[in-house]
């Protein structure tokens, strides 16, 4: 295997990251030895880039590409320039926004790398504290002036998230990518756009195959590149539906476990 993997995706949050949204210095080290070997990295998060941005530049890595929105955008780390793109239908995405408001739950749109909020909340406080967003407060903006957002999130408690699913599964199912990210985190994302699907253009456009790639991951967004990569492998904080399609787990974020597997098995 040391020889065979050209490619590593990487998922972000509970993965590479610590709770604390920090990377240790000695995952940069890893990261850094394995791209001195020729490996390339790729990251591959639910994050907009305003969030993801950050993390990126601490791995030292140089311009490498993100796959960002779970799949719906992928962009460069240090210049920013946007590969591919896709986004949320505006009448579909007006839908679910209305369905929000009219059911009082907490959603919050992704425009432009604007975090898009009615107003201040725990929820919203939360995520900015979690991720390092800025969130903008726009009140009813939010539900009339739709653009076409690169995703909507819902941030609720696990009961309540599970209704919300259940709800947009029944309708928007077939046409929108519906995902959770966290236990208390469900993803709109465009449909057919999955970490998954992305990944495999990319690889595609690079000369190479699924089985020269390894994918990390710890939540159910990261199910379909997992699924994708030659090696799968989970965190050990990873939820049991991704343990379950994973050939190898390895220690949780908070023990770098991501660092520790690619040492033991790349380097």
């Amino acid at each position: 295997m040391r020889d065979t993997i050209k490619l590593l995706a990487i998922d972000l949050d509970d993965t590479l990251v610590r709770d604390d949204n920090t990377i240790s210095a000695y995952t940069r080290n890893v990261l850094q030895q394995a791209q001195a070997k020729g490996i390339q990295i790729v990251i591959a998060t639910g994050r907009m880039y305003q969030t993801a941005r950050p993390v990126g530049l601490t791995l030292g890595l140089g311009d490498l590409p993100m796959i960002l929105f779970s799949g719906g955008l992928v962009q460069r780390i240090e210049s920013g320039d946007i590969l591919w793109e896709r986004t949320i239908p505006v009448a579909m995405a007006q839908e679910i926004l209305e369905l929000a408001r009219d059911n009082d739950w907490y959603v919050q749109s992704y425009e432009k790398d604007a975090l898009l909020v009615h107003h201040e909340t725990e929820q919203s406080r939360f995520y900015e504290k979690t991720v390092g967003a800025k969130a903008v407060y726009v009140g009813d903006a939010l539900y009339t002036d739709v653009t076409g957002p690169n995703k909507l999130l819902f941030l609720e408690e696990p009961t309540k998230l599970t209704v919300i699913a259940k709800t947009l599964q029944a309708k928007y199912g077939e046409v929108l990518e519906i995902v959770r990210s966290k236990v208390n985190f469900l993803e709109i994302n465009c449909g057919h756009c999955t970490k998954g699907s992305t990944l495999a253009q990319m690889v595609a456009d690079l000369g190479l195959t699924p089985t020269e790639v390894v994918a990390f991951g710890n939540s159910q967004n990261d199910i379909s590149m997992l699924k994708y990569a030659g090696t799968a492998v989970a965190v050990a904080n990873a939820e049991d539906n991704v343990k379950a399609v994973a050939q190898a787990i390895c220690p949780s974020n908070e023990e770098d476990g991501v660092a520790h597997w690619i040492e033991d098995n790349l380097l």
